[in-house]
């Protein structure tokens, strides 16, 4: 007779299966594999852990603290809030110009904390159709009514903010809140959002003033703005974004998260939010780790050495490079790939680290294979994370990245696309790669 784990490991194996036939299966690759290959993939875009900045870094944070414990011993709401945990969060609310920060042990958990906790019953979330998963999770367990807007297009945030109004006493008389909710840089596309038209459209559609402005700077952390310090201190906008998620372990190479926001929010999440509450406190290893991080973006490593001009220079190379190739035109003419941002990169005044190149359904496991045998490793990314039909490969470009190496993965990909062309093609076309 079948035991309940026989059970349960059949229906399991039966849901991978599945998704393995579908070419939808998420195998991480091992760290033997990873060996060896040129990084297109890690979102450590400043190169500040690959390159052994921040372990020096981070070893120097520990020599001015000789006498530091390994674990805060418990939950925050108990005795885990520590000295360094405090002077951390005052330091990163004055770096990023806030009233007042709390630390996170990851971006996830922040957004659910978030999420789940701050907006209230009779309250609205309206978020950009792309937000993260982790936003998504927190909504779901929040009392607030959720609706979405198309991908960074003022014109659907507007339409849906005034049938909001229009539908809701309690909104449009200004007693209850309109939260507006995107991010920096999105993973999906690589694009950035219009930070400024979306609050101009904020205070035009809501003019009792009854919305909050919500922003997840994951990407964008670490990478612009006056010492890296993000999108919304670049523009000058910390007073027109109440919340502001700043994520540690992309830009800045390391883990965790803060949230700025002021005291009464923070003081919020440390009483409602259920991860706080229920976990224990971040430990000083992992607060020294951003700590030394954040001491290298306006160091030498964060700015005579021009890290984050130096990510800049190499994004606009690889898509100057990626878009002048000969193959480049044909290969969209005939639905080989595309890329989302190729109308917009040119006139932004700063790149995301993600290029995004969508291909053909079910090509880009094979693309990123192909890419994976030549030692460059990039991911491919599938449904359910992306619709089905924008199937893609995920390009993270670093600053440690060379010209050689940048142009090697372009020719690479146009060398994989002239093989998806039918032999009459190929010699119709240009034959130069």
């Amino acid at each position: 007779m079948a035991t309940g784990i026989d059970i349960l490991c059949h229906k399991l194996e039966a849901m991978l299966d599945n998704r393995r036939q579908e070419g939808r299966l998420i195998e991480p690759p091992s760290a033997a594999t990873l060996k060896g290959m040129t990084d297109f993939s890690s979102n450590d875009s400043l190169s500040l852990s690959s390159s052994g900045a921040l372990s020096a870094a981070f070893l120097r944070e520990l020599e001015r603290h000789p006498d530091f414990t390994v674990g805060s011993t418990s939950s925050r709401i108990l005795d885990g809030t520590k000295q360094y945990l405090e002077d951390i969060e005052r330091d990163l609310a004055r770096f990023h110009g806030a009233e007042s920060a709390m630390f996170f042990g990851s971006g996830y958990e922040a957004n659910v904390a978030i999420w789940a906790t701050i907006p209230q019953r009779g309250d609205f979330i309206v978020y950009d159709e792309y937000i993260h998963a982790s936003i998504h999770d927190g909504m779901r367990r929040g009392r607030a009514t959720t609706v979405s807007f198309r991908h960074n297009d003022c014109v659907s945030l507007r339409d849906c903010l005034r049938d909001i109004q229009k539908t809701n006493a309690a909104i449009s008389e200004g007693k209850c809140v309109v939260f507006i909710s995107m991010e920096s840089f999105y993973s999906v596309d690589g694009d950035m959002a219009p930070v400024i038209e979306i609050a101009k459209v904020a205070h035009d559609a809501l003019p009792h003033g009854n919305f909050i402005l919500a922003i997840d700077e994951a990407h964008s952390n670490g990478v612009v703005g006056p010492n890296g310090s993000g999108v919304i201190c670049h523009y000058g906008l910390e007073d027109e974004f109440a919340i502001r998620l700043q994520t540690c372990g992309k830009g800045l190479g390391s883990t965790g998260a803060v949230v700025l926001a002021n005291e009464t929010i923070k003081f919020a999440l440390l009483n409602y939010a259920r991860s706080v509450i229920f976990s224990t406190a971040p430990s000083f290893l992992t607060v020294s780790a951003v700590k030394a991080g954040y001491s290298l973006l306006a160091s030498l490593e964060g700015e005579r050495k021009q890290r984050r001009c130096q990510l800049q220079e190499n994004l606009r190379y690889f898509y100057q490079t990626l878009t002048m190739s000969p193959w480049w035109d044909y290969g969209k003419k005939e639905g080989i790939f595309s890329l989302p941002t190729e109308r917009t990169w040119r006139s932004e005044p700063f790149l995301a680290p993600i290029v995004a190149l969508v291909v053909r359904p079910g090509m880009a496991r094979k693309l990123a294979q192909f890419l994976h045998q030549a030692k460059y490793w990039v991911n491919p990314v599938n449904f359910p994370l992306v619709a089905k039909d924008k199937n893609r490969i995920r390009i993270v470009i670093h600053a440690d990245n060379t010209k050689s190496q940048m142009e090697s993965v372009v020719c690479l990909v146009m060398e994989w696309a002239r093989g998806q062309m039918n032999p009459v093609d190929q010699r119709t076309n240009p034959e130069r790669l």
